[in-house]
């Protein structure tokens, strides 16, 4: 089965596990006379699309608001999971734009804002644009978009909005204010703060803002523009739910227990082990383990022990962050969630792993096998991450581990090229780009150029971009929407 078909599957599976779940419930609410007639909450909360005979479009239906669908062509596109938490996150939502007010999703990373306001989205059949907010935007680019998001009827997310300068804030309250007004009085045409003429507005139009509340750099919201906004907390995601039904979407047919087993595993981690900085029990760390289980999977004959399969993919994914004093605990939490599988044999990459030893011996490099253990777990998670981080002292062999991999997979038929920079050796306008105040004109940074030529469709090979040097807020908070499943570069002059 192709990329697109499979997509198409696993869409399929993760929306009906769900509707399974919902109708055996809504069965047995009306069994229990919690549900009497089609107005109860318990039946109106629950998304519902339906055929409009009077003008010809589909209704689609949350609580008491009524969306027209709006037709447009996303392709094939994986679904959420609905959960409790995404299920309430929708009914606010959809209040919140009933009311003609804009949705903020707050709560820390990893818990779905984003994700659900574009699912949210997809299920209107709106098309959702993702912005990276810093504090580098200017009243005249958020502008910019707003106007955009205004004359096209699409909807705008603004991920990490309390980045956003305290001045620029005060100014994008009286555009949204603007925007909101005009949809209260249902105009066709409106006009927008310091603009000569009247523009157009698509009522289907709406924008969304998310937040992380408590890091470092956060503003706090003006009044003014807190009015004009329904928020949601979003603080815990419920992880179980998700595991199974993406387990069954993937083909795993004992996904219940597997489900309780993987969730039970990272509980006892957050736990037991030492907290470390880079450690990550998340949901992004949850779905890349479900989709190398996925690969594992089908690349498994049939019959293959599921359970075998499970715990030899959480192994591999988990083992290459844990520092040496937490891997031996890691091991027997395995070994006692998984009392069946005492021996998980390891998985072969032969042609990866000869052109590794080839180069080590060309390059006159001692072959341990600590170090070689690590250059496969660098290349486990280069198949299912798009971003990664190299973690260790001046001198333990990061770079060289990556320039080993790169030449390896060149060597197997996959060119691989490498463009280094250092990111603390410029500033933030230097590596993002900057707009002339003067001027008006937008002049690209280094990082930004980069991308442009390693994102060319033209390129026969892979492209890593290295960014070597520390990590601080400062640079890579800019790369939000580049390391998570937007995977699109936002900049500052709206591009």
């Amino acid at each position: 089965m192709d990329k697109l078909k499979r997509t198409k599957v696993e869409t399929l599976v993760t929306i009906h596990v769900h509707q399974r779940d919902l109708f055996q419930k809504i069965h047995e609410d009306a069994k229990q006379h919690r549900i009497k007639d089609a107005n109860d909450f318990e039946w109106t909360r629950n998304t519902r699309c339906s055929w409009r005979t009077d003008d010809g479009h589909i209704q689609v239906s949350v609580t008491d608001v009524d969306f027209t669908y709006s037709y447009e062509f996303l392709g094939a596109k994986e679904r959420l999971c609905i959960t409790p938490l995404t299920d309430r996150c929708y009914i606010t939502l959809s209040q919140a734009l009933g009311m003609l007010y804009g949705g903020a999703p707050a709560g820390p990373a990893g818990t779905g804002k984003t994700e659900t306001v574009k699912d949210l989205g997809r299920t209107l059949g709106i098309f959702v644009v993702v912005t990276n907010c810093s504090d580098e935007h200017k009243y005249r680019d958020m502008a910019k978009i707003f106007k955009g998001v205004c004359q096209s009827g699409l909807w705008g997310c603004f991920d990490e909005f309390n980045r956003i300068s305290l001045a620029t804030l005060s100014v994008v309250a009286a555009q949204v204010e603007s925007i909101t007004q005009a949809k209260k009085q249902d105009a066709k045409r409106f006009m927008f703060p310091n603009e000569e003429r009247p523009i157009l507005l698509i009522k289907a139009c709406a924008y969304f803002i998310t937040m992380n509340p408590g890091y470092a750099g956060r503003q706090e919201l003006p009044e003014n523009l807190k009015v004009l906004f329904r928020s949601v907390s979003m603080m815990v995601p419920n992880r179980q739910v998700i595991i199974k039904v993406k387990l069954a979407s993937v083909g795993y047919t004992n996904y219940d227990p597997l489900s309780k087993k993987f969730n039970v595993l990272y509980k006892l981690c957050e736990e037991q082990l030492s907290k470390q900085r880079h450690y990550d029990f998340g949901l992004r760390n949850i779905l890349s383990v479900l989709r190398t289980a996925g690969n594992s999977k089908r690349a498994e004959p049939p019959g293959a022990d599921e359970e075998m399969i499970m715990a030899r993919t959480l192994r591999d994914m988990n083992l290459s962050k844990f520092v040496a004093q937490d891997i031996p605990l890691f091991l027997q939490l395995l070994k006692d969630i998984f009392p069946k599988q005492q021996n998980i044999p390891k998985k072969v990459y032969k042609n990866v792993e000869l052109a590794i030893k080839k180069l080590i011996k060309e390059n006159n490099l001692s072959e341990k096998q600590d170090w070689f253990i690590k250059i496969i777990q660098l290349y486990e998670t280069s198949l299912v991450r798009h971003g990664f981080m190299v973690v260790g002292t001046a001198g333990s062999g990061k770079t060289t581990i990556m320039n080993t991999l790169t030449e390896a997979l060149t060597l197997d038929g996959h060119p691989h090229k490498m463009t280094r920079m250092n990111p603390k050796s410029i500033t933030g306008q230097q590596m993002y780009g900057v707009m002339n105040n003067v001027t008006g004109e937008w002049v690209p940074g280094v990082f930004s150029q980069i991308w442009k030529k390693c994102n060319d469709k033209k390129n026969k090979h892979v492209s890593w971009i290295v960014c070597d040097g520390p990590v601080d807020a400062i640079w890579i908070e800019n790369l939000n929407t580049v390391l998570d499943d937007n995977k699109k570069l936002c900049l500052n002059s709206g591009q």
